[in-house]
């Protein structure tokens, strides 16, 4: 028993810590593209932190209980209702048999993150219960949730009610500043260049999944002559391609490409990229010096 989905919302799947040791064959990592809210939303009923959630990117879910349980809510903040009532998802949500669970208009950010008291009784695929849409692998069915599917738990259970942290609570910013580091063929670009990629702001096309984000800024200029044989690729890298346009690799990517990478977002940093909207600019910087950011910004203006 479990709970049954209503509406799944745009794009819903199960996802965790990732598969991780199968890039060799091809195989993307996957996994949670905001894994500090899916760390917040397991903390909350009890589970482990890599135990697996539901991921829902810009839209929410709606679905009916079949067995009490347990739940929290984190990532994108959205309105939710309990069986048509309004309720407060900065705790614990407990659900009786029959419940009817709601999420409605999306506040900020873009994912959100549900997890279950005693996770889901799912198949693990490589050592991770995390979805590859594009492979159908993995999650349920290795897809997206649908209406009419029921997603069964593997120990449901009551606990005891948790409030989130206030200051884990996701804010709406405007700026982000990512800390990253020299990508393999950053030596490959021109001083001028690598300040320009350094100083100004990046914002999210709408061709922005899980696969990557295509970014909109100043095209860069690629080294005259350049050729390069594909070759590893790890979520964050950057790379430019002929046209000097940037593609930022994110959980679904490939696990080569041919493009040179500029730059490659520290692990750590990746999480925040999962909640920027179209309407936010992204700056990079190299170490831990964000003021370094502003520097190179105002010369590239």
């Amino acid at each position: 028993m479990g709970i049954e989905v209503l509406q799944a919302g745009t794009f819903t799947t199960v996802q965790d810590k990732g598969r991780y040791g199968w890039a060799h064959l091809g195989v993307p990592v996957a996994g949670c593209m905001d894994q500090q809210s899916a760390q917040l939303a397991n903390w909350m009923v009890g589970n482990q932190p890599t135990s697996a959630v539901l991921e829902m990117t810009w839209t929410g879910m709606e679905f009916t209980c079949q067995v009490d349980c347990s739940m929290a809510l984190a990532g994108a903040e959205f309105e939710c209702s309990l069986n048509g009532r309004i309720i407060n998802t900065d705790q614990v949500i407990n659900l009786r048999i029959g419940d009817h669970f709601k999420m409605h208009r999306l506040l900020q950010g873009v994912r959100a993150y549900l997890a279950f008291a005693g996770g889901f009784d799912l198949t693990a695929v490589g050592g991770s219960y995390s979805t590859l849409v594009v492979a159908g692998l993995g999650g349920y069915a290795g897809r997206s949730l649908q209406a009419g599917d029921v997603l069964r738990l593997k120990q449901p259970t009551t606990v005891a009610s948790k409030t989130k942290p206030q200051w884990k609570k996701l804010k709406r910013q405007s700026i982000h500043v990512i800390r990253a580091m020299p990508g393999p063929e950053y030596d490959c670009f021109t001083p001028a260049v690598i300040r320009q990629a350094f100083g100004q702001a990046y914002q999210l096309s709408s061709a922005a999944n899980r696969q990557g984000f295509r970014l909109i800024a100043a095209a860069i200029e690629t080294p005259k002559g350049f050729h390069m044989n594909s070759s590893g690729l790890v979520p964050g890298s950057l790379q430019v391609t002929p046209d000097g346009q940037t593609i930022l690799a994110m959980q679904d990517a490939q696990t080569t490409g041919g493009y040179p990478r500029i730059l490659v977002v520290d692990q750590s940093q990746i999480h925040q990229l999962a909640q920027i909207r179209t309407d936010e600019d992204v700056y990079f910087y190299v170490g831990h010096d964000q003021r370094k950011v502003v520097k190179l910004a105002a010369n590239y203006q």
